[in-house]
């Protein structure tokens, strides 16, 4: 059986009735370490790393899907994510299906579930290992995001990607960057992917890969795309999400009230965090195949 790492726990409902181990560590990276090593200790045969993830090449719009040739740390270590998984990846989730659509469910049940309302999941892991997933999941403010506080400013000159060309159908095979804070600015994230090439950031695939290769697993990360490399999304919205990825309404009230976030930067978020979410479950087919 698999095991799946989320950051949000609206990531881990796209992929309720699969027979699959699933995890959400709000984006904390000490938290991250400790509930993906009990993880690796229960017997699975391979680590995902799943979810939405910030732009860094200006190639990435909402909705993209990158799927991780390699994952990178910001202190420079590399894994190499599984080959086969990989080619199974990107063949699923770049062919149309009979009907015109990628998806494996009805787009219908795929709005649904990327506003948060599915009611029930894979198995469910969280810091207890035998803990059973709560009836009903609150919804999840789609506002997470990768961005920051500062007012947009021009991307970096292009520099050429690491990974294939081969993007079919918003897929592309690349190094995704694995960080354990958010970056604070458009600047930075023109920065990071001049420095390191990678497509895209998360804060979760760093620790799924370092994890994998401690116990020997393969491993493959899946990232959607939620906000592109100028988008600014206030920083505040990284304590929006608890420790096991849903959303605080308190924190996002408070926010609203002082206002270090505005309604139209919740709706800009949400929209883009919804269209991320919804390209995610053309993933859930090939996810289930993986062996």
């Amino acid at each position: 059986m698999l095991g799946i790492v989320t950051g949000l726990k609206s990531e881990a409902q796209l992929l309720r009735g699969l027979d699959l181990i699933c995890i959400s560590t709000g984006g904390r990276g000490h938290i991250a370490r400790a509930k993906i090593e009990r993880l690796a200790e229960r017997g699975i045969t391979g680590l995902v790393s799943f979810g939405i993830a910030g732009a860094l090449s200006p190639e990435l719009r909402a909705g993209d899907i990158v799927i991780a040739g390699k994952s990178i740390s910001e202190g420079g270590e590399m894994w190499t994510a599984h080959q086969p998984w990989i080619d199974a990846l990107l063949w699923s989730v770049a062919q149309p299906r009979s009907n015109g659509h990628r998806d494996d469910v009805p787009h219908h049940a795929a709005a649904r579930r990327s506003e948060g309302h599915a009611g029930s999941m894979p198995t469910w892991s969280a810091d207890r290992e035998d803990a059973s997933m709560p009836p009903h999941t609150p919804p999840v403010t789609p506002a997470l995001g990768r961005g920051p506080s500062e007012r947009q400013t021009p991307a970096a000159p292009w520099i050429p990607a690491q990974g294939r060309d081969d993007r079919r159908g918003g897929v592309r095979v690349g190094t995704i960057l694995g960080m354990d804070r958010l970056l604070s600015s458009p600047q930075e994230k023109a920065d990071a992917f001049a420095r390191t090439g990678a497509l895209a950031a998360d804060m979760e695939s760093h620790h799924v890969a370092r994890a994998a290769a401690e116990h020997g697993l393969p491993f493959i990360a899946i990232r959607a795309i939620s906000d592109d490399v100028n988008e600014a999304l206030p920083a505040i919205m990284a304590s929006f999400v608890d420790t096991e990825g849903r959303t605080k309404m308190s924190a996002v009230l408070a926010a609203l009230i002082l206002g270090r976030v505005s309604i139209g930067e919740l709706l800009q978020a949400g929209r883009a965090s919804k269209r991320a979410h919804q390209a995610l479950l053309r993933c859930r087919g090939a996810l289930a195949g993986l062996r």
